[in-house]
């Protein structure tokens, strides 16, 4: 349903456009030489942080790219935490994690979020175009189970990956992750070179309390819907942006051209009743919703899925 566009209850911080891998299906189109346009500074992310949290946000997730590029992260994490966040997720490729960042994240209870492709390692390092990433996902998903960290695994089909997908779910639960979720591939960015961004391929949550805000200032109602900017930081405050015509205006047009959309079964799995947790998880329709990358992780409450209906759970890929 549509919302009052001033208050807020989720924000994504894109930290940063670059990547140490380049899968070729990513909705940002980042990748090791991307970047260029990312402009914020830490005191910018700092400024949006309290904004946000003064408007009502408690839940953040940090993303890019891949935030943990962004030398600044460990300070965001911990002036989150400062200001009452009480979810702060990272959505990171896990590629690479020194020693000092996960102590950040212990210290920080921060719940962490990834994208998994493939059981096996040919394909999943054809999808990320870097040899060796298989292993080095592995091997980190394995450390963030063993130091306790709640982590969300969230497996993107593909047409040649589909016949494995129950191989690679049991894989990533011999990992010891509870939390798996499946999605297609959604058609923005590198998935869709050749097509025009068409509102309909939202989950239409977008409709709802959520921003995203990008390196370069750019403000959105979400991941996925970057292509309907609604203000620039560059330009505008916070505040001014979520009161703003701009975003009511684009959050009804998502509304209605989403609100009918029906899911492919095929691309899903279903939930338990009161598996929908914790934020943004249900679109219009009482579906589950991919455009969240902190769905499914139970880090705080649900505020979104009603426990008596059984709905479809999804996760967004990158």
């Amino acid at each position: 349903m549509l919302s009052d566009a001033s208050e807020l209850e989720f924000v994504w911080l894109e930290l940063t456009n670059r990547c140490n891998l380049n899968c070729g299906h990513c909705y940002a189109n980042s990748g090791p030489h991307a970047g260029e346009n990312d402009t914020l500074t830490l005191a910018d992310y700092d400024r949006v942080l309290l904004k946000a949290r003064n408007s009502g946000c408690r839940a953040v997730q940090f993303i890019g790219g891949e935030p943990t590029l962004n030398r600044g992260l460990p300070h965001l994490i911990q002036s989150s935490r400062g200001l009452g966040y009480e979810l702060v997720e990272v959505y990171t490729n896990l590629f690479s994690i020194s020693e000092s960042l996960w102590r950040v994240f212990l210290d920080n209870r921060v719940c962490l979020a990834t994208s998994f492709y493939s059981a096996d390692p040919a394909i999943f390092d054809q999808v990320t175009t870097r040899n060796g990433s298989f292993d080095r996902v592995v091997r980190n998903i394995e450390m963030a189970v063993a130091r306790g960290l709640a982590l969300r695994v969230g497996i993107v089909v593909f047409d040649h990956t589909r016949i494995e997908l129950e191989q690679t779910m049991a894989f990533v639960r011999t990992l010891g992750v509870k939390e798996i979720s499946v999605d297609h591939v959604r058609e923005f960015g590198r998935a869709a070179p050749n097509e025009p961004n068409e509102m309909k391929n939202l989950c239409g949550k977008c409709a709802g309390n959520i921003l995203v805000i990008g390196p370069d200032g750019t403000v959105a109602p979400c991941i996925m819907s970057k292509a309907w900017r609604v203000g620039n930081l560059h330009h505008q405050e916070l505040d001014e942006i979520l009161s703003g015509d701009a975003l009511a205006e684009t959050r009804r047009r998502i509304f209605d051209a989403t609100q009918h959309s029906v899911r492919s079964p095929s691309h899903v799995t279903t939930c338990e009743p009161n598996d929908c947790a914790p934020y943004f998880n249900c679109a219009p329709m009482s579906q589950c919703s991919p455009c969240a990358p902190n769905g499914g992780n139970k880090c705080i409450p649900s505020h979104n899925c009603n426990p008596g209906q059984v709905s479809i759970r999804q996760s967004v890929m990158l």
